[in-house]
């Protein structure tokens, strides 16, 4: 074996856990998020196993096989309430293939009473930001460029370079304004 890394490709991102100790109430809370039940359910066993891990949901996400996406959920005893300042976890992004489908999500989840904590026009991407019952930060979003290459173009633009975070939008006037027939080029659009 040889120290020669351009040819292992990079692994495809294929799963990402939580732990909670609030178990029924994240499985709630995601079902209502992602739309979707979970396809696979345990109860708690009667051993734990060696992931530290009782009851356990995952819920499928889109992905080609062999690339399979998962979310799931691990109720951990003894896990608290909200996330510290300790290293972990600092959020997670679920994409959306269009600006209708993001904010048909939006309305939806408000409609649960389920509203983002953070909303934002990055400048490549759009991104809603909600906190799950135990505090996670997760991201739901969709890229604002049509192309692939404008999507990468945009990291090199002066505009990002300045503004890495972007700006805070309200997300009802966005929303609205794109509703109403503002094209995505004129809605995402930051100046410098």
């Amino acid at each position: 074996m040889t120290d020669d890394t351009t040819t292992v490709p990079v692994p495809t991102l294929s799963e990402v856990v939580i732990k909670t100790g609030r178990f029924d109430l994240l499985k709630e809370w995601y079902s209502k998020a992602l739309c979707t039940e979970p396809f696979f359910t345990r109860p708690r066993p009667p051993e734990t196993s060696w992931t530290g891990a009782q009851q356990i949901a995952f819920y499928k996400l889109p992905g080609e096989y062999p690339f399979a996406q998962v979310f799931g959920i691990f109720e951990v005893d003894g896990t608290t309430a909200v996330p510290g300042a300790d290293p972990g976890l600092h959020h997670f992004q679920l994409a959306h293939g269009s600006f209708d489908e993001l904010f048909d999500r939006y309305d939806l989840l408000k409609y649960h009473g389920i509203l983002p904590a953070h909303t934002w026009n990055h400048g490549v991407s759009t991104s809603f930001y909600y906190r799950d019952p135990d505090g996670n930060l997760a991201e739901m979003n969709c890229v604002n460029f049509a192309t692939e290459a404008e999507f990468f173009g945009y990291f090199e633009t002066e505009a990002y370079k300045k503004n890495v975070s972007g700006i805070e939008i309200d997300p009802d006037d966005y929303i609205g304004r794109y509703r109403s027939g503002t094209s995505r080029k004129d809605l995402v659009k930051i100046t410098v």
